[in-house]
């Protein structure tokens, strides 16, 4: 993980709203374009991008260092898409 990334998670995890606002930038296009790829719908992929998001800022304290994060919101992307397929 890169010492900028690092840095981010942690001000993210301290409430810091552009620590938020830069992982959104920077991890977007990676969780949009998986879930255009699973749905083919760029609304139902934006909007299960935008449920992602809000899943893992709301539970980013429970984020451990020692994984990926883009891996970490795949993952919980992949969980929103299947739920919302139930």
């Amino acid at each position: 993980m890169s010492d900028l990334l690092a840095v981010r998670i942690a001000e993210a995890k301290n409430g810091k709203q552009r620590a938020f606002s830069w992982l959104l930038d920077e991890f977007w296009i990676d969780v949009y374009n998986f879930q255009l790829k699973r749905v083919g719908s760029e609304a139902e992929a934006e909007d299960i991008t935008v449920q992602t998001f809000a899943r893992a800022f709301d539970k980013i304290s429970s984020f451990d260092e020692q994984y990926s994060f883009r891996t970490w919101l795949i993952t919980i992307s992949k969980n929103i898409h299947i739920d919302l397929l139930r």
